[in-house]
């Protein structure tokens, strides 16, 4: 597969552990996610439910010695990196002001380098986090 943003590199398999929140009690059980990183721009592309898997983990893909998050790649346009279908920009699930790009056949999710830690909300003051999750409460 190929860079949304830099088409002509290959992305690469990175694997990140983390601990499974979904098995209760002490002992802690880990799994791992597969993700597909640019070397060069260290954005990641997704598969469906590999994002909300990433999210509620935790944890940080490792950072590529490589790449160099570039604000400017996020303006460009890209082409899904499985099937080929234009992606659209959409906001991220966990945080608004973060604009990622969604695939509407095979439903991936490619996540600028510049915006990857940004994706997971922990930047947002807690009262926008919450609203994030839930929408306004308040509002009838």
């Amino acid at each position: 597969m190929n860079c949304p943003k830099c088409p002509s590199l290959k992305l690469e398999r990175v694997s990140v552990a983390f601990k499974d929140r979904g098995v209760p009690g002490p002992d802690a059980t880990t799994k791992e996610l597969d993700v597909d990183r640019c070397p060069s721009c260290g954005g990641v592309w997704f598969d469906l439910g590999e994002l909300a898997a990433y999210l509620d983990s935790g944890v940080t893909a490792p950072a590529s010695s490589t790449a160099v998050p570039d604000p400017a790649l996020d303006a460009r346009s890209g082409s899904c990196p499985k099937c080929g279908m234009a992606l659209t920009r959409s906001p991220a699930p966990s945080n608004p002001r973060i604009i990622v790009d969604r695939c509407a056949r095979c439903s991936g999710t490619w996540v600028d380098g510049a915006e990857l830690d940004k994706a997971s909300g922990k930047d947002l003051p807690l009262n926008e986090r919450l609203k994030a999750m839930f929408g306004d409460l308040g509002k009838g």
